[in-house]
């Protein structure tokens, strides 16, 4: 694990010329181990990521009304094991990833709710847990 983390949200990373170059900068300028190799700036990027879901669920506990104990990551996103596992371990709450096609898959049962196929989102939860597979992520500690 390469030991620097950037903030994701920084606007230098919005749409910069060269993302390493960026990266390095952030580093830099915040006396954070500057990453050397190309691998230290993937890692340097994951682990970012990943703090950056744990910042943001830790701002998200503060107003739900409920203890979250889980996170889902739905989509594309679902597909990278490596960053469920680090999620996971970082915010220290297991991950279910899936399905990745959510979006195509939650416009379709939308649409099949206004046609009044089906009858609420209950039945449309019970439709995609059984329909589709999950993956869950537990934290490594």
């Amino acid at each position: 694990k390469f030991g620097s983390i950037v903030d994701p949200n920084d606007s230098r990373f919005d749409n910069p010329d060269d993302m390493q170059s960026a990266i390095i900068g952030y580093c830099r300028e915040t006396n954070q181990i500057v990453p050397e190799t190309d691998s230290q700036v993937v890692s340097c990027i994951y682990h970012s990521l990943a703090n950056k879901y744990k910042e943001t669920l830790q701002t998200l506990q503060q107003f739900a009304p409920f203890e979250i104990k889980t996170l889902h990551i739905i989509s594309g996103g679902s597909l990278n094991r490596f960053m469920n596992q680090l999620t996971a371990n970082a915010i220290g709450m297991p991950v279910v990833a899936g399905p990745s096609e959510a979006t195509a898959i939650g416009n379709a049962l939308l649409q099949a709710k206004a046609a009044g196929l089906l009858k609420d989102r209950w039945e449309i939860r019970r439709i995609v847990a059984k329909a589709f597979k999950v993956e869950t992520y537990y934290p490594e500690r």
